[in-house]
């Protein structure tokens, strides 16, 4: 191996381990010390069966070491204090927590299943919650969530069905669009915020009425934006109007 290929090596895969960096590559005995039992061997060789953590932070061959652990007990038990301390500092710092976190992918995974319901396409969803459209499509399938591109979830078009849906466009601009037509009244519009000011939650309410049938109608829905709780509501009020 030349010495420009070593440079591109992690210090601890090189032949001779992490004493390869020290006095001329002469390997040379050193002390092991497990950060969590804190039990210590002495060797030339990482211990057998113990655990290197690294970290490449940039590139250029850098790595900084992390840690020593003697076992997967060990190991596991250094992410539960790392997993506590960032929970420690997000409370001190009033970050979200991954807790908050993952109540806020679930929540948005729920929006997103009433926007695909009532209309929406997978993108036009991801733009109405802020997401990128491939993290929001992983998120869906990762809860069990089935999409299909060749017959996406819409609500009905008014040519073929005689609702008042219309393809796949987005649910605001279809009620506005109806409004125009004189089919229904003006949508009249709610917005609430609830939750910690570093993760709102917006809930909002669409109400209008049919004017064929003089039918009172309402939709609920709720986002991450208040935009994102609007077209959520368009979407339930759309489909309601479907149904009559």
């Amino acid at each position: 191996m030349s010495t420009d290929e070593q440079h591109l090596v992690p210090a601890s895969r090189r032949r001779g381990g992490l004493v390869a960096t020290r006095g001329g590559h002469q390997e040379n005995e050193r002390s092991f010390f497990c950060r969590i039992c804190q039990r210590a061997e002495r060797g030339v060789w990482v211990p057998a069966g113990w655990y290197l953590l690294e970290r490449a932070p940039g590139g250029k061959g850098r790595h900084i070491r992390l840690g020593l652990y003697c076992s997967v007990a060990c190991l596991v038990r250094a992410g539960e204090m790392l997993e506590a301390g960032a929970a420690e500092h997000a409370a001190r710092m009033d970050l979200p927590t991954e807790e908050d976190r993952r109540r806020e992918r679930a929540r948005v995974t729920d929006i997103a299943q009433t926007l695909l319901s009532g209309g929406l396409t997978i993108r036009q969803a991801a733009e109405s919650l802020n997401v990128e459209t491939f993290t929001l499509k992983t998120w869906l399938k990762e809860a069990g969530i089935q999409i299909s591109p060749a017959a996406p979830v819409t609500a009905r078009s008014a040519e073929s069905s005689g609702g008042v849906g219309s393809g796949e466009r987005h649910p605001v601009s279809v009620l506005n669009e109806l409004t125009q037509q004189g089919r229904i009244e003006t949508v009249t519009w709610t917005v609430e915020s609830t939750g910690p000011s570093h993760a709102p939650a917006f809930t909002a309410a669409a109400a209008t009425r049919l004017l064929a049938t003089n039918t009172p109608v309402r939709g609920e829905g709720s986002g991450a934006s208040k935009a994102a709780a609007r077209s959520a509501a368009a979407a339930v009020l759309l489909t309601r109007l479907n149904a009559l």
